[in-house]
């Protein structure tokens, strides 16, 4: 077995003056042919076959191990030894180490140190400040809880220009780093076997094996030259460096941000002041309207009295179909309640006020959209049997449903409860304000 340790560099001048000691032998000589002697016939010389040599140079199995590692352009071979173990005459088998020198410095790419990060949260406060709902700010100038809105709770964008700068910052903290993971002249050893022949005068190499494990680690890996102009590297100085470039950034939002926040504060006052102005004026108005619907109801209630004040009278119309005839209704006595007048007093024929009939009425003070409610109960009393009002006048639930309006007039109907179900058969009747009931007298006619 045979052992060489040497470099590929000192293979590769060897293979150079082996050569030119080749190209020197083939060359002619000047030196005189020797001459045959006498006695003997020249022979025509007869080609012999090459002595296989003992093992492949030096050169011929380097050439063999680096053939394959020309594509890894990171490295260049280097340290190289092998030994050769003699299986038959002419077949070798080879074991070699080849050391590949890393060619320039080699970096990965590898997440911002968490300081980065760390030293840029010191803007937090300034953003949350900037954020905040305006609901925080009312309440810091003073504002009670029942002027804020569900609008006043959510919280703020950041304006363009901080926001800009937020993204910017967290971008650059963020910023991934190149770290160097091999430096130039570094080796990465792989072992190789392969097997050699001699064939045909020359020896041939086959069954090359070659573990790359430690060669191949380094192709995901960046050569220097291939990084983007100005990437950061990772290195002490790069690091103290860009912390501080952090921190002067962050003094620089904080800075910015300082007047849109104390301004947020003045705004809230001010939104605080406005809404409490609108509150009052809110309140003011509720009053006024409050007061105007009273002076409203007082002036109705004043009306509804003075209009069905004792001594009253209200003439009009009775209608029915194609009937109709004219009817009175007197007010004797009226007392005024909170939110009612309640009357006594008298209906009767217009034409003839000695047949009458007593009723007791209750107007309501609060108007609706036809003006108060007048409700009339009919009693005893006496009524022309021939008028087809004597309907109502002899049942015992004949009434009066009438509106009291602006107008001052009573119109309704005449009815009884029992016909509920049968409106048709009611009498419309529309009543205008008169002067004073004429003094009643005895008449003919049927008593109730």
């Amino acid at each position: 077995m045979k052992t060489n340790l040497f470099t590929t560099a000192a293979i590769a001048a060897a293979a150079m003056l082996a050569a030119s000691s080749c190209d020197k032998d083939k060359g002619g000589s000047t030196a005189p042919a020797e001459q045959p002697r006498q006695g003997q016939t020249q022979q025509a010389a007869e080609p012999q076959a090459p002595a296989v040599p003992a093992a492949p140079t030096n050169e011929e199995i380097c050439k063999a191990v680096t053939d394959q590692l020309a594509q890894y352009t990171y490295a260049t071979p280097g340290g190289f030894a092998y030994e050769v173990t003699a299986e038959a005459p002419g077949k070798q088998t080879i074991a070699a180490t080849l050391k590949m020198v890393v060619k320039e410095n080699m970096y990965t790419q590898v997440a911002a140190p968490e300081d980065f990060n760390a030293g840029r949260q010191a803007l937090n406060e300034a953003a949350n400040l900037a954020i905040r709902p305006d609901a925080a700010y009312l309440m810091q100038v003073g504002a009670p809880t029942d002027v804020i809105t569900d609008e006043d709770r959510v919280a703020k964008q950041l304006p363009e220009e901080l926001q800009s700068a937020l993204v910017a910052l967290r971008q650059f903290a963020e910023q991934k780093l190149y770290n160097m993971v091999a430096q130039a002249g570094q080796e990465a050893e792989i072992a190789v076997t392969l097997e050699a022949e001699w064939k045909d005068g020359a020896w041939v190499f086959t069954n090359v094996q070659q573990n790359l494990a430690p060669l191949l680690a380094l192709r995901e890996f960046t050569p220097e030259s291939a990084l983007p102009q100005g990437a950061p590297i990772m290195t002490p100085e790069f690091i103290e460096a860009r912390k501080a470039e952090i921190a002067a950034k962050v003094a620089e939002f904080n800075e910015l941000a300082k007047p849109f926040n104390m301004g947020r504060e003045e705004a809230a006052r001010q939104t605080l002041t406005e809404r409490q102005a609108r509150a009052e004026e809110e309140a003011r108005r509720s009053q006024e309207q409050v007061d105007a619907q009273k002076a409203e109801q007082l002036k109705w209630q004043e009306a509804c009295t003075k209009a069905l004040a004792a001594g009253n009278n209200f003439s009009g119309e009775w209608t029915r179909g194609k009937h109709f005839g004219e009817i009175t209704l007197h007010i004797e006595q009226a007392k005024a309640f909170d939110n009612s007048i309640q009357f006594f007093g008298t209906i009767y024929d217009t034409k003839l006020p000695e047949a009458s009939l007593d009723i007791a009425g209750r107007c309501e003070l609060t108007p609706g959209e036809n003006g108060s409610e007048v409700n009339v109960t009919i009693y005893d009393g006496q009524y022309d049997p021939d008028q087809p009002t004597a309907e109502v006048y002899d049942a015992k639930d004949g009434m009066l449903v009438l509106h009291l309006g602006q107008d001052g007039k009573l119109t309704g109907v005449m009815t009884c409860e029992s016909w509920g179900n049968a409106p048709e058969r009611a009498f419309t009747v529309q009543l205008t304000p008169k002067g004073g009931a004429p003094a009643k007298q005895p008449a003919k006619a049927n008593k109730r």
